[in-house]
């Protein structure tokens, strides 16, 4: 039997946080990056890097995560499944405490640490969610993500392109190396939400039973749509230059805003459709283990083109407001999501028997 997921927050409840966060996170923002050139400089100044910019930037990392805390304790307790909603009890010194070690230790450690921060703070959220009196439990590792993020990304995102175009001084096209890192991106998505979803409730140990290679193809399949995009983005400007963005007439920020747009139409447009395939993959195999016969699975059953074309609809109006609709397209696009994705309580009969 199928029980569905429900998601009340409203955009009204979500906007207060979001205001606060676009106005206390954005006016610091934008004086740090102008502290940027002066950090970034050939020359460094008499006086050493300036003092503004590591404020600033304390000051950015410091909203950011109590947006963090805030927005997901507010998520997270709008989230509904049979007549009960999760319930959260986040410390705040304790979350302060992780957040102040794990920025230390990981420049301490020159990131090393960085695994186990991350570690940490999904700990930290996981254990606070409470359902019908239950507690949930994280089972990962800080060491099994060191692994990950080596092997996934450290290597092919920095070793390689440092050995090719640095030491071997490379000709190699700017566009394979891009491949490379693109094709790295699919086993990153698979091993890291594979390493996320390792929780327990109660005597339920709930996990991903997908195999590697199986899920390489799925994942594959949506980042080369995504690269074929790229390149209808790159030739979309290319013949759009020699027709009109070249004239004399038009400014600069045309030519900018017009390859913006774009992006945003090539690049973006089908991220909602690999979103939705690839929730609806990763949903089917969640799973638990067997427990007095019984095994909890989880699914999604709605359609992939009303929710794809229901999911751009709340991206252009968010796009078209600059941002302020945000609130409302994600509590409806989360609504839509969580309403069609159902848990299922199956018999699983014993083999020995």
């Amino acid at each position: 039997m199928k029980s569905y997921l429900n998601f009340t927050l409203k955009g009204a409840q979500f906007l207060p946080f979001w205001i606060a966060f676009f106005l206390f996170f954005l006016v610091p923002f934008y004086f740090l990056v102008r502290e940027l050139p002066e950090l970034t400089a050939t020359e460094v100044p008499a006086g050493g890097p300036s003092f503004r910019f590591f404020l600033f930037l304390i000051v950015v990392l410091a909203v950011l995560f109590t947006f963090v805390f805030y927005s997901s304790r507010l998520i997270l307790e709008s989230i509904e499944f049979r007549g009960l909603k999760v319930t959260c009890d986040f410390h705040s010194g304790k979350y302060i405490g992780i957040i102040i070690t794990g920025l230390v230790l990981s420049i301490v450690t020159l990131g090393i640490y960085i695994p186990w921060f991350i570690r940490n703070l999904h700990r930290f959220f996981v254990h606070g969610v409470t359902y019908n009196s239950h507690k949930f439990a994280f089972r990962g590792t800080g060491g099994k993500l060191f692994l990950i993020m080596t092997l996934a990304i450290f290597i092919p995102f920095i070793v390689v392109g440092f050995i090719v175009f640095t030491i071997l001084k490379s000709n190699i096209e700017i566009w394979i190396y891009q491949i490379m890192v693109i094709s790295s991106l699919v086993s990153i998505i698979y091993l890291t939400f594979k390493w996320m979803v390792v929780i327990r409730y109660k005597n339920y140990f709930i996990r991903l039973d997908t195999g590697f290679l199986h899920a390489m193809w799925k994942i594959a399949i949506e980042l080369v749509l995504a690269v074929i995009l790229v390149f209808i983005f790159s030739w979309l400007t290319y013949v759009s230059s020699d027709f009109w963005l070249d004239a004399e007439f038009v400014p600069t920020a045309g030519k900018i805003i017009f390859e913006l747009v774009l992006a945003v139409l090539t690049l973006g447009f089908y991220f909602p459709m690999a979103f939705i395939r690839l929730f609806r993959y990763f949903s089917e195999h969640t799973k638990s283990n067997v427990v007095d016969g019984k095994q909890i699975t989880m699914g999604y059953d709605g359609d992939q083109l009303t929710d794809f074309l229901f999911m751009w609809k709340q991206i252009l109006l968010t796009i078209i407001t600059f941002g302020i609709y945000y609130p409302w397209a994600f509590s409806r696009i989360a609504q839509r999501l969580l309403s069609q994705t159902f848990l299922s309580t199956n018999l699983v009969q014993n083999v020995a028997e």
